[in-house]
This record gives C-alpha cells, structure tokens and sequence, in this order.
C-alpha cells in the first residue's frame, strides 16, 4: 500500500459533516422525527429521570434522521431540540440538565436498534462490508461513491453504519488491492517494452505518431 493510501481523505469535511455529523432540523422536520409513536413513547418511560427520557428522545429522533447515534451531551445538542421536547413533553416541568451515566447511553442505544429492527455495528461485518466495497470498485473507483453506496447498503440490511474511520479503512483497502488487480493483468498481457512505453513520458516536444 503507498504512504499516499493511507491518507486517502474519502469525504471532504462537509460531506462527513452531512453524513457523520448531527441533524440540524428546521421547524418542520423537529416536529416530524420527535413526533413519537407509542412503542417510542414506552420507550422513553422506561427512563428513570427526566435528563435520560430527553436523551432517549434525542436519540430517537436523531437515529429516526440518520440510522446512527450520537455520543453526546446536553450541551452538544441544539437548544431549539431541548425546547421542543420539553413544551411537546414536559409542559411547565423546569429542566435541569446534568450528565447522563454512560451506561444509560448504551442502554438507549441497544433498545432504539431493537425497536427499529436495526443491528448495532460490529467487526463481525467487517467482511460483509468489504466485499462490497470490492464489488463496487467494479463500477466506479471514487471513494465518495463508494462510500455512499456502503452507507446505503447498510441501511437496507437495517446495520448501524460504524465510524467515518472504520469505512475509510475498508475502501483504502480494497482500493489497494483493486490497483494490484489491474496491475497484474497489465502485466500479464503486455510485454516489458509495451509497459516501459507506457510508464515512460514521451520526449519533452517530440511527437507520438499513432
């Protein structure tokens, strides 16, 4: 693999935003993904508190908008998602944030997958995923198709996609090998002058006849 591989930046820092960073909700789409279902509803009462029911349904309703979670605090979400959870949910309830124990993270987390279906990431689909990558470098070798089309495969199988990192790390691999692919069969059908000639520049000002 060259130095350069590894260092293959797949999105831009506003697509990894778009894709890995939180929902940034007008007042249309805040009333569509915190509008909870029953099941979501129970859910949430199952929290013993107030800060972790407002978690619960930040992650609810962030997942619902993205097919991921969100370590998070209270001071990392947007105050205008606090605000409409507490007047939809909390009528007149004073709100007082304080930290949620990380275990009730996870505990959230494993119940939201559960309740849609989903399966939370783990190396296990690491294989799975790679053979996929390998598949569509068959299409298009640019790292931001490739990376898109995992992100939706994901979805369909209802996984949680892992970390930007994880899945750079997947295409920088099979990109390698997709380069050692077609390098091999270069050198199998064409002779040692054909690949001097094609890795040699043509002569500063001189003319290549066809």
């Amino acid at each position: 693999m060259r130095a350069s591989d590894k260092n293959l930046t797949v999105l831009s820092e506003a697509e990894k935003e778009a894709l890995y960073g939180l929902p940034d909700f007008d007042n249309f789409q805040r009333a569509e993904y915190f509008s909870l279902t029953d099941e979501e509803r129970t859910l949430v009462q199952r929290r013993s508190g107030i800060p972790e029911q407002i978690l619960c349904m930040l992650q609810i309703g962030y997942f619902k908008a993205k097919q991921t979670f969100f370590n998070l605090s209270f001071s990392d979400a947007p105050q205008e998602d606090i605000d409409f959870l507490l007047r939809c949910y909390f009528p007149g309830v004073l709100f007082t944030p304080r930290p949620v124990r990380q275990a009730e993270y996870y505990v959230q987390c494993n119940e939201i997958v559960k309740l849609f279906e989903y399966r939370l990431w783990s190396k296990e689909f690491t294989p799975l995923v790679t053979e996929k990558a390998a598949q569509l470098t068959l299409r298009d070798v640019t790292p931001t198709f490739i990376l898109t089309e995992l992100v939706a495969s994901l979805n369909q199988q209802k996984i949680v996609r892992p970390g930007y990192t994880t899945l750079q790390a997947i295409i920088v691999d099979v990109l390698s090998a997709e380069r050692k692919r077609l390098g091999g069969l270069i050198e199998e059908f064409l002779d040692e002058t054909s690949i001097s000639a094609m890795n040699d520049p043509a002569p500063r000002g001189g003319v290549v006849h066809c």
